[in-house]
């Protein structure tokens, strides 16, 4: 007698959960962002256990086979997308502000954003497709529950995920020997000198002067290639830092203005509040607070 696997029995079970800003389902049934053309301005993973996904993305025509896995980040226009009858898998969705809210991305993201947007579908190894499984599951049972501090548990789960996915494709990056093209170095030494000045300097002009570029060719050239303007690169670095300094140290508002080189404190405090809805001193008293950069 053949017993089944209750993993899949699970599977097939339609079921769709959210929380604020991350989406979780296995089945498009019960999910109809997709119905039509969609701008993608968020995160999205979907991992094909078994059967198939097919859309057009950005023009091109994708299809998922078993143990695959796509992920897009931002920029991207999907179209058509529909999963064969024998579908089992799932689809993440994070909103872009809950990642780069969490997420120190800059050390890291320049190679992958790029991998992520030529190359969206990878193949993975049965432990790898096992390891987001227990993810999912773990976003299933954690979304959508008003425990205490439940948002802070769902915040450690979209890291893991990022860092899972990452280390799935940097893994295939490296296997291979493609010379990246000079758009390309542009936006790795664009990313690497804003790590390295951020906290003196926010201006498109200074990394533009820096890069012997004008600041209408960088800004262009950035987003098109990562798919946000150069702007928001510098900008969330910022945050950023302030979140973490705010967060994670005894500093004043006001040292932390200075720390990162703002005219005042009241500049400062608009500046924040402009970028995530809140105050600094709001963010810093509620732990469980979720800002909208």
């Amino acid at each position: 007698m053949t017993t089944s696997d209750p993993t899949r029995q699970r599977q097939r079970q339609v079921t769709s959960v959210s929380d604020s800003g991350i989406a979780v389902f296995n089945s498009l049934e019960r999910f109809r962002l997709f119905d039509d053309t969609v701008s993608l301005d968020k995160t999205l993973m979907v991992v094909t256990i078994n059967g198939g996904i097919e859309a057009t993305v950005d023009l091109t025509h994708r299809r998922m086979g078993p143990g695959q896995v796509m992920v897009l980040r931002g920029a991207h226009v999907i179209k058509g997308i529909v999963q064969s009858p024998d579908f089992e898998g799932f689809f993440i969705i994070v909103e872009n502000n809950r990642i780069d809210d969490m997420l120190p991305m800059y050390p890291y993201m320049a190679s992958c954003i790029l991998y992520f947007k030529d190359r969206p579908i990878i193949t993975a190894e049965p432990d790898e497709i096992e390891s987001l499984k227990i993810i999912y599951s773990l976003f299933t049972r954690s979304t959508g529950s008003r425990l205490p501090y439940h948002r802070m548990m769902v915040n450690s789960l979209c890291e893991v995920l990022f860092y899972e996915t990452l280390g799935l494709y940097t893994s295939r990056m490296n296997r291979t020997n493609k010379q990246p093209s000079r758009r390309e170095e542009l936006l790795s030494k664009f990313i690497s000198l804003v790590e390295k000045n951020f906290m003196k300097e926010r201006t498109v002009l200074f990394y533009a002067k820096k890069m012997c570029l004008s600041p209408k060719h960088l800004s262009t050239v950035i987003k098109e290639v990562s798919g946000r303007p150069a702007g928001d690169w510098i900008d969330s670095q910022v945050i950023l830092k302030a979140k973490m300094l705010l967060r994670n140290t005894g500093m004043s508002v006001q040292e932390i203005s200075d720390t990162l080189n703002f005219t005042n404190q009241s500049f400062f405090g608009k500046y924040f509040k402009q970028k995530t809805g809140m105050s600094p001193r709001a963010f810093r008293s509620n732990p469980d607070a979720e800002p909208q950069q």
